[in-house]
């Protein structure tokens, strides 16, 4: 009987080992030839558009992709600190696998974005001022401003800046008015800008942030293939002729 489960328990651990292989693949195919290539686009259609001014921001018709970059000014305060567009975060921290038999291994952290306030905002472009509509949903990056970390109660903690954060704590990121923003949008029927993005930067940092995230994930998804044979073959070998642990 202990013969037989050996044998199941190989056998177990190298079909393991053939499903996390095709789990490093897939993921890596789905960074490096999906994920990375709309990066791409996104950032060559935001590098095509015009630099517009006031004057040409009237002239551009409605439904028009437009990215301006300007200064947000006079936007009533969303916050205690002044933000005036933000994003609120949680900590959430992620436990070692109880498969996990290295006594190193330790719990990780990662901030999860739980809400996104984007009101209504005036910016200031050469020539006049811009208003963009209130959004919904849409995603906020770039230089950010943070607000004071509120630290959570639970007792699950992981390393952030030098210190244990427990689980739970949130922070708000995001701008003041006097901010240099670039926002990406569709000019709407009322002549007002709907954002789907608001970066704190110019045009060119912009480009630049999302070719560098395009890059990282056609060279984490490369990554991830080249090791997919290599978890395979360690996984299978270490599988079958590992040692097993008596029971």
């Amino acid at each position: 009987m202990r013969l037989l489960e050996n044998i199941r328990g190989r056998i177990g651990a190298a079909i393991g080992a053939g499903v996390a292989a095709i789990c490093f693949l897939v993921g890596g195919a789905a960074l490096a030839f999906w994920l990375s290539p709309q990066q791409a686009m996104e950032w060559r259609r935001i590098e095509g558009l015009p630099e517009l001014d006031a004057a040409g921001y009237t002239a551009v018709s409605t439904g028009d992709d437009v990215a301006i970059t300007g200064t947000l000014v006079d936007n009533p305060s969303q916050t205690d600190d002044g933000l005036v567009a933000y994003i609120q975060e949680r900590w959430d921290v992620s436990r070692p696998s109880s498969s996990d038999n290295d006594s190193n291994s330790r719990p990780t952290g990662s901030w999860t974005t739980i809400e996104t306030v984007i009101p209504a905002l005036t910016i200031s472009i050469a020539g006049g001022n811009i208003k963009t509509v209130a959004a919904s949903s849409g995603s906020l990056g770039g230089a950010m401003h943070q607000s004071a970390i509120k630290q959570g109660t639970s007792t699950e903690k992981a390393e952030y800046e030098g210190r244990q954060l427990p689980e739970g704590s949130t922070r708000l990121r995001g701008f003041n008015n006097g901010d240099l923003v670039t926002v990406v949008g569709k000019k709407a029927s009322t002549g007002d800008l709907i954002p789907d993005r608001l970066f704190g930067g110019d045009r060119v940092q912009l480009v630049e942030n999302i070719r560098s995230g395009a890059r990282v994930m056609f060279a984490i998804g490369i990554g991830m293939m080249i090791c997919s044979p290599i978890v395979l073959v360690l996984g299978v070998l270490g599988g079958l002729f590992g040692r097993r642990k008596s029971t």
